[in-house]
C-alpha cells in the first residue's frame, strides 16, 4: 500500500485532468492519478477501467446506429458547432504544454509527432502512442525530463 493522498499530488492529477482534450475524459485522469496515489499501477488501471467503462459502452452500443445518427441534421448542425470548438479546445490545451517544453529532446519529439500527424497525415492514436512510447523510452535512457 503507499502512502495517504497529499495535496500536491492531488494538484498534479487535476492538472492533468485539466489538460485533457475532452472534457469526459477529464474525471477518468484524475481518477487514474488518484487510484494510482492510493494503490500503486494496479489501483491506477483499476480507477481508469471503472472511469473509461461507460463512455465505452455508450459507443459500443450506439454503433449499430452511427450512419443513422450522422444523417440526422441536428446531429449535423451540432458537429458543425462542435469542430471548431473542439479545435479551440485542443489548442487551448497544447499551446501551453508545447511552452512548458524545456529540453530540446522534448521540441525534437514534438517536431516529429507534427511532422507525423500532419505532414504525413497518419492517426491521432499511433502519433500519441508513438510519442508516449519514444517519451517514454527517452526517460528511461536518462534524458532530462523536468
Amino acid at each position: 500500500m503507499t502512502a495517504p493522498l497529499s495535496a500536491p499530488l492531488l494538484i498534479a492529477g487535476a492538472e492533468r485532468a485539466a489538460t485533457a482534450t475532452f472534457p469526459v475524459y477529464d474525471p477518468a485522469h484524475a481518477g487514474a492519478v488518484v487510484g494510482y496515489a492510493a494503490a500503486g499501477v494496479l489501483g491506477g488501471l483499476f480507477a481508469a477501467v471503472i472511469a473509461f467503462t461507460p463512455s465505452f459502452v455508450f459507443v459500443l452500443a450506439g454503433a449499430a446506429r452511427f450512419d443513422a445518427i450522422r444523417r440526422n441534421t441536428r446531429v449535423q448542425a451540432f458537429m458543425t458547432g462542435a469542430g471548431p470548438a473542439a479545435i479551440g479546445a485542443i489548442a487551448g490545451a497544447a499551446i501551453p504544454l508545447a511552452l512548458s517544453l524545456d529540453h530540446v529532446w522534448q521540441f525534437i519529439l514534438l517536431a516529429a509527432a507534427v511532422a507525423w500527424l500532419l505532414g504525413l497525415r497518419r492517426g491521432v492514436v499511433s502519433t500519441i502512442v508513438g510519442a508516449g512510447v519514444i517519451g517514454s523510452i527517452a526517460a528511461l535512457l536518462g534524458a532530462a525530463v523536468g
